[in-house]
């Protein structure tokens, strides 16, 4: 110990005389003492009137609850993905709530799969057609499909070309004139492409394009064939593929058409024509109602993360009722559906179905806790109390949701396992305290309810309180994230471990002073208004196995020199092979993962995957009060940048297609001389023909509306598109992020001009996630040693139990590694709670060999013995409430099951194996043992004496006799008037603040 010297006897003499302790206490073991000393005094005064008045504490621990609940009234959840998993001082936001504002998107995208042998196969051409039906009949009340889809002009095949099959059919009636026109037209202009808006002139085009028909959106390969089943039913096999490989127009709408981006798992022959086909997508588009939106008639949908009206939404969740029934789909063709609210519904749905495994691991721990709180006698069985230490955790959530809820902190999808941490710390807490309960010493044992009471919790109450103050510290740094979902359950986990803190040091504390008036009693452990009489305990009931193993087996064992290396030599070889492990554990995040794997989203994202690998993320680049006339040389300049970086595989701008439509008619483009008046009746004119329409909607927003004969409204945004190439890596990613947004900062663009992607929100999410992790982890470890180090007051034994961490941290890395995690926000929560589990089991170790005397295998032998039983409960209750989330199919709860399966692993054989080898063999001296014993207050004693009411020193005698507990040596201490047992003592009693056994 720091400041102190002191004499100890060598290892190997196993006969050796305890260590002489005549030392002075250093500053650190006053520090501790002094801290120590004082709540020990607190929690011995607590425990005292909690017992003298435990109906009035249980009442006030109901009334906090209550009044706390309130505030679940303000209760709100968040499932929007960019508010959730994106740092809050994100571009990416900025950029979002900007767009929202000015570039709102008023289309929603639902899209479709099919996957069979060969989807050119004409039945399933007619499987397509059905569900294209089934759609169009889809109504939700009175909207139907023909008000929420989005529509388009659909422009004659006599205009715009035809499908090849018609070209030049002599026999089909009505179309051979067609085909000369066609002809005809076909040789103007060196692309082959026709424009009737070059031809026609200005108003006669636009009334021609005014009386055009709109058609509800859908693309798919139905586009090639046309949606009338008198046309589909005739065709031949041999038709079907012709009509695949040289279509070039839709005969839907009348637009340029190329099929094979609908295809997938593609085979062609040598002709490079395609002749199969794995998968065939189809889209539907839906338009969202703004003026309902203005009136407040919408949602917030947490899969597009945008809002929606109500009638949409409603239509939306009718339509993936209808497209999913398999009742009329043949068995040979898969069918796989991703709707604009399906990630949203159906990650909030996964998650909330799954908090059925909380009953179930509630009601094993409940079994677990009856079995080691109580014995198997009719009196000594405390299934009551048991129930009533769980319902703690009830208690706990109650005042976390409530008092979250009240300043308005949002419940993320994460905080679902919220209840399960609340229920293995609090089940540890119920073990401690009953674990000081019945170590009290003989003296104590003698004394009445409340002065017993009040030093359980006296002894108890420190170590809960170092467990709690770590993990609440730990949380508490966590909630200084920029990541929204990890600082929302930081918060919420913070206040609940606060609570269950409060509660089990309260609310359990009372309850145990009723249910030991019940056992004391002779009153039954279930009906306590059973009073039974004459009643003997059974000498099973009495046996203590976990308590024997440890003391007659295993710690005997574990000290043998050859065990000792075997122990040192295999925690090194784990350490060599998870370092490795943990080296390549990625940094990646999907939203996706948050989605159950047996959900048809999932399985419709695994699809695309595997059939559409080649496309990258798509990205737009938005230009707010930007004059697009003064900057069109730095747009030039920007869509040539952005064609020749190495991220990104394509570009759709308005401005080259502008250029050309202009350059076929001799105008430059840009004009030096053109004035802005100009150039917005042009770009009225471009916005209108065939080769500008798709930007119009698409990438412009205007003062007012745009109308086909008159100039363009003043330009209020617009934007340009690209596609990045297929990414791997986190780092790929980013980068092609960075370099993006660095083409567009040195563009010099004097308006609002900014990069944008869905993608993005991952890409910068995983640009901090790692930081943010190794910041957290850090100063949790920080406070951590801080705390520790107060409560041990030794400096070799704290960086010990550090060093445990470490090494199960690195493990629970490398199993995470090989069990197919990644560092994600979800893990990354897991990982910071990891450090308060881990050091509990190091931790009580550690303590409980300071407080031990003799040689460094004597307090080694007897540390195992006398803390092991503890420190294994704790850690099994820990992973029984949690275990059966192994059945889920939430990447939350399978994550969370996976890190705390590691962490109750690797934390308990370094802190019941590796630790106590450790202590033997370099552990540091003991405290002081010098004392001046205190007066013992004379004992109290029941007129009916027997086991389970007061003890008196005929029945310690009897103990000790009979010898329960050899290894304490009761007999001797007792005798000698001796505090505790194997050299602990009270700080209280000690002569310069000793230590306390606190278990």
């Amino acid at each position: 110990m720091s400041g102190s010297t002191s004499r100890v006897a060598p290892e190997g003499n196993a006969d050796a005389p305890p260590v002489a302790a005549t030392q002075k206490l250093g500053i650190l073991s006053r520090i501790s003492g002094a801290i120590i000393g004082l709540l020990e005094y607190a929690f011995y005064c607590y425990g005292k009137a909690i017992s003298r008045a435990p109906f009035v504490f249980i009442f006030l621990c109901l009334v906090l609850t209550g009044v706390c609940a309130i505030g679940i009234t303000k209760f709100t959840t968040e499932e929007r993905p960019f508010k959730l998993w994106t740092p809050t001082n994100s571009d990416f936001l900025k950029i979002t709530d900007w767009k929202e504002e000015n570039f709102p998107s008023d289309l929603r995208l639902n899209m479709a799969i099919y996957e069979a042998d060969n989807v050119l196969d004409k039945q399933v051409i007619l499987e397509m057609l059905r569900v294209h039906e089934v759609v169009v009949g889809t109504a939700a009340g009175d909207v139907s499909w023909e008000k929420v889809c989005a529509k388009v002009p659909t422009l004659t095949a006599a205009l715009f070309g035809r499908r090849k099959r018609d070209v030049g059919d002599e026999s089909h009636p009505g179309l051979q004139g067609e085909s000369r026109f066609i002809r005809q037209t076909d040789d103007y202009g060196e692309e082959d492409d026709f424009d009737w808006s070059l031809i026609l002139s200005r108003e006669g085009y636009c009334d021609f394009q005014s009386n055009m028909e709109q058609s509800c959106l859908e693309n798919g390969l139905l586009e090639v064939f046309g949606y009338d089943r008198r046309d589909i039913e005739p065709l031949t096999q041999k038709e079907i593929i012709d009509e695949i490989n040289y279509a070039d127009v839709s005969a839907v709408f009348g637009f340029p058409l190329n099929a094979t981006k609908f295809l997938g798992g593609i085979e062609r022959d040598a002709d490079g024509l395609i002749v199969r086909a794995r998968a065939a997508s189809h889209m539907w588009f839906t338009k969202v109602n703004r003026t309902a939106i203005e009136l407040g008639e919408y949602l917030n949908d947490g899969g597009s993360g945008s809002q929606v009206d109500i009638a949409n939404f409603e239509w939306e969740q009718q339509f993936i009722e209808n497209v999913l029934n398999e009742t009329d789909r043949p068995s040979n063709i898969s069918f796989y559906l991703m709707a604009s609210s399906s990630f949203g519904t159906i990650s909030s749905g996964n998650i909330e179905g799954d908090l059925q495994y909380l009953s179930v691991g509630f009601g094993i721990v409940f079994i677990y806790v009856v079995v080691m709180l109580g014995k198997f006698n009719l009196v000594e069985q405390r299934p009551v109390l048991s129930l009533l230490g769980l319902s703690c955790v009830g208690l706990a959530v109650g005042v976390s949701y409530g008092l979250c809820s009240a300043f308005g902190v949002p419940y993320g999808p994460v905080n679902s396992i919220l209840p399960f941490l609340l229920l293995g710390l609090g089940i540890d807490d119920m073990f401690v305290i009953m674990q000081a309960w019945n170590n009290l010493t003989p003296q104590e044992q003698t004394k009445d309810l409340h002065e017993r009471i009040g030093c359980a919790l006296r002894h108890a109450g420190v170590s809960i309180t170092v467990t709690s103050v770590t993990d609440f510290v730990a949380f508490a740094i966590g909630s200084t994230t920029v990541l929204p979902a990890l600082r929302s359950f930081c918060l919420y986990a913070a206040i609940g471990i606060a609570a269950i803190y409060f509660f089990q040091s309260t609310f359990f504390v009372a309850c145990l002073s009723l249910d030991q008036r019940r056992l004391e009693d002779s009153r039954h452990g279930f009906l306590w208004c059973w009073k039974i009489k004459n009643w003997t305990p059974n000498d099973c009931s009495q046996r203590d196995l976990c308590q024997t193993f440890f003391t007659e087996v295993y710690a005997k064992f574990l000290f043998k020199l050859p065990v000792k290396i075997v122990v040192i030599v295999v925690t090194a070889a784990v350490l060599a092979v998870s370092g490795w492990g943990l080296s390549n554990l990625r940094q990646e995040f999907d939203p996706v993962w948050f989605l159950p794997q047996d959900s048809y989203l999932y399985k419709f994202f695994m699809k695309q995957k595997y059939y559409y690998p080649s496309s990258g993320e798509e990205g737009t680049i938005y230009f707010g009060n930007v004059s697009l006339l003064e900057e069109m040389p730095k747009i030039e300049n920007l869509v040539k940048q952005l064609k020749e970086s190495e991220y990104v595989a394509e570009v759709d701008s308005w401005y080259p297609e502008y250029k050309r439509y202009w350059g076929k008619q001799g105008i430059e483009v840009p004009d030096p001389g053109q004035t802005e008046h100009e150039f917005l009746d042009q770009l009225s004119q471009f916005l209108h023909s065939p080769s500008g329409s798709p930007f119009r909607s698409r990438n412009f927003r205007f003062s007012a509306d745009l109308v086909c004969h008159e100039k363009a409204p003043s330009v209020t945004a617009s934007s340009m598109n690209y596609k990045h190439k297929l990414l791997q890596s986190s780092r790929e990613k980013s980068n092609a992020m960075e370099d993006v947004k660095a083409i567009v900062r040195n563009g010099n663009f004097t308006g609002y001009v900014r990069p944008w992607s869905r993608a993005y929100a991952g890409w910068e999410t995983d640009q901090v996630i790692e930081e943010e992790l190794y910041r957290n982890m850090g100063l949790a470890l920080l406070v951590v040693f801080v705390v520790t180090l107060l409560l041990i007051a030794s400096f070799p034994t704290s960086l010990m139990v550090l060093i445990c961490v470490f090494l199960t941290l690195i493990d629970v890395g490398a199993l995470m590694h090989w069990w197919g995690l990644t560092i994600d926000t979800v893990s990354c929560i897991d990982l910071v709670l990891a450090i308060g589990l881990c050091v509990d089991y190091a931790a009580h170790v550690g303590h409980t060999f300071m407080t031990h005397t003799g040689t460094r295998d004597e307090r080694a032998r007897a540390t195992v013995g006398r803390i092991g039983p503890a420190v294994l409960n704790g850690g099994f209750s820990t992973f029984l409430s949690f275990v059966f989330l192994s059945n889920s199919s939430s990447h939350v709860f399978l994550t969370f099951f996976k890190v705390f399966f590691a962490v109750c692993l690797y934390g308990l054989y370094h802190g019941l194996v590796f630790l106590p080898v450790l202590l033997s063999l370099i552990g540091p001296a003991p405290y002081p043992t010098a004392h001046t014993p205190t007066p013992q207050p004379t004992p109290v004693f029941t007129p009916t004496e027997k086991r389970g009411a007061l003890p008196s020193h005929a029945f310690i005698e009897k103990t000790l006799q009979d010898g329960d507990k050899p290894e304490d040596n009761l007999k001797q201490n007792l005798e000698k008037e001796s505090a505790y047992t194997n050299g602990t003592f009270d700080s209280n009693e000690a002569s310069g603040g000793g230590q306390q056994e606190k278990y």
